[in-house]
């Protein structure tokens, strides 16, 4: 079991007591890497689950860092990657492994994500294509020419009550086979945040089949540690796409990219500002917020990140 750890102390504390409470007969090594917390969150881990690996690091090595790191500590055939905002429920790890031991073509599984609501989340989609990307680039999005392109890898081919094969699923719960782990590389660290996941689910279908089992189930809280760092998760997406196309599709693919993202974002701004007074206008104070503050995360990628955009 491998979690990386940023500021998530209670988050983390309910984790580390599902896996306890739910593994039964597994023999599960957990390792959690913690990302130079400041809310005593390595400090809870050693006292309250001893058990626990634990390694300190002294500065943010990132998700995808942090990944390979305890994925060198660990001796288990089988990784299981979970993010700290997670509840295992019963039966879900000895679920998942049992269909990797029972399907040796299988290089990766991953649960049904399940909301605090009881709602299943959308942790399953196809690949990405080149227009599907370009359908996020706002000025594109309004002529709807790249919106089938983006359905068919949104929404097409995956129900979360229905297992089976699947391009990618989230990393917040994945389970992988160590050797296929390795092989690849594990996760590409010049990712910064955000779309290494992605990129490792490719390099791992070249090797076999990635598995959807609905019956496993983990809660996860969503992106609760996300949404506090809005401005330093919109600039690691957009140097991820763009760090994803270049090794996918190539240089010209990113350049493309990176332009007319570049283009985008006065418009972006401009929209998400009308959008904030609209919201205001009609009382929706709550949808407000929210607009505002990745109206915040945008200007400030705008400002102070397009130069390690164009650099990526």
């Amino acid at each position: 079991m491998l979690i990386v750890n940023w500021n998530g102390k209670e988050m983390l504390r309910g984790l580390l007591a599902s896996i306890e409470s739910t593994r039964g007969p597994l023999i599960v090594q957990t390792i959690v890497v913690d990302n130079a917390s400041a809310d005593g969150s390595p400090d809870m881990v050693a006292a309250d689950f001893p058990d626990v690996v634990l390694i300190r690091n002294q500065t943010n090595q990132g998700f995808a860092r942090g990944n390979n790191q305890a994925a060198r500590t660990a001796l288990a055939p089988l990784l299981l990657l979970v993010n700290n905002d997670a509840l295992v429920r019963p039966g879900a790890l000895a679920a998942l492994v049992g269909l990797l031991n029972d399907h040796p073509d299988y290089v990766a599984a991953g649960p049904q994500l399940v909301g605090a609501d009881g709602r299943p989340q959308r942790s399953g989609r196809n690949l990405p294509t080149i227009p599907a990307l370009l359908h996020s680039i706002q000025f594109l999005k309004w002529t709807g020419l790249f919106s089938a392109a983006h359905d068919r890898y949104r929404n097409q081919g995956f129900d979360p009550q229905t297992p089976g094969p699947i391009g990618q699923l989230a990393a917040a719960a994945l389970i992988v086979r160590r050797d296929a782990f390795d092989k690849i590389g594990g996760f590409d660290e010049e990712f910064p945040f955000g779309v290494e996941d992605v990129d490792l689910c490719r390099r791992l279908g070249q090797l076999g089949i990635i598995y959807y089992l609905p019956d496993a189930r983990i809660e996860h809280l969503g992106r609760i540690s996300s949404r506090a760092n809005r401005g330093f998760v919109y600039r690691g997406y957009e140097i991820g796409w763009a760090r994803y196309l270049k090794k996918h599709h190539g240089p010209a693919a990113a350049r493309l990219y990176k332009t007319l993202v570049t283009i985008d974002m006065p418009i972006r701004l401009l929209a998400l500002a009308l959008q904030c007074l609209a919201q205001t206008a009609a009382g929706r104070s709550e949808k407000a917020g929210r607009t505002s503050s990745l109206l915040a995360a945008a200007a400030n990628f705008t400002f102070t990140g397009l130069p390690a955009f164009w650099s990526s």
